[in-house]
């Protein structure tokens, strides 16, 4: 769906009392999920449900990120532990005296919650304080826990119009020699995780997946590995090893 015709549907749901308390929203965009639930959640505290920012109050303390009822939970890119989770089960289990009755949680990738944390979610989601709106956003849907994913309504949002064909590094990479793919090891490892994380998630969904089926679970497996474990740099060189055997 657009993103417009989605934020209106919702609004007409939040005008007859009938939102859902949990969606699932996905896109193999971060910049696009991260808009798409930065809007609607002004929308849901804006005291005009207008899908344009009209400056009123709590458009404005959302703007100045004073909002003590909108919580955002992950970074896009690493795990999200149990104990994260829990501290948002507290925060939303005590009373405010914000005026909006409504307490929203953006949580960012619902595919980064493993075993504890995800358990842990699947409860609050299925028994959430009363006006409790969930907002997970995903690049990957099949990733996501299917308990999570069988429980949120889920919005696939489609992409923008895109005109940048320029290469990220992985994709970059795969058009190199082999002697090459392997000393590209300790540019990848000097890198922040997450922004590894990223431009591999995106040379996956974009060139991998159509070019490079040979390397596409070898690629995914150094995704997990970046964000679930702490052997980050083997974690490197078996993908790149793996690479320069099959390209």
């Amino acid at each position: 769906m657009k993103k417009r015709e989605t934020l209106e549907k919702f609004i007409e749901q939040l005008k007859t009392k009938k939102m859902f308390s949990s969606i699932l929203v996905s896109n193999d965009n971060q910049d696009n999920l991260n808009e798409f639930a930065n809007e609607f959640a002004r929308i849901i505290f804006c005291e005009n449900l207008s899908i344009e920012n009209d400056q009123c109050v709590n458009c404005k303390r959302f703007e100045n990120k004073s909002l003590a009822n909108l919580v955002f939970l992950g970074d896009g890119s690493l795990a999200i532990n149990k104990s994260d989770v829990i501290e948002l089960m507290h925060k939303f289990s005590l009373t405010t005296n914000e005026v909006n009755k409504f307490k929203v949680y953006i949580l960012a990738n619902a595919e980064n919650l493993k075993n504890e944390s995800g358990n842990a979610l699947l409860k609050f989601i299925e028994e959430p304080p009363e006006n409790t709106i969930a907002i997970l956003l995903t690049k990957n849907k099949s990733q996501v826990l299917p308990t999570i994913k069988s429980r949120c309504k889920l919005i696939v949002l489609e992409n923008k119009n895109r005109n940048d064909n320029s290469q990220n590094l992985i994709e970059e990479i795969l058009g190199k020699d082999k002697n090459t793919i392997l000393l590209s090891n300790s540019e990848l490892k000097k890198m922040d995780k997450s922004e590894l994380i990223g431009i591999l998630e995106e040379a996956y969904s974009r060139t991998i997946i159509k070019k490079y089926l040979n390397i596409a679970e070898a690629t995914l497996q150094l995704i997990n590995d970046l964000k679930f474990t702490f052997q980050t740099n083997l974690a490197i060189d078996v993908f790149l090893i793996h690479v320069s055997e099959v390209i």
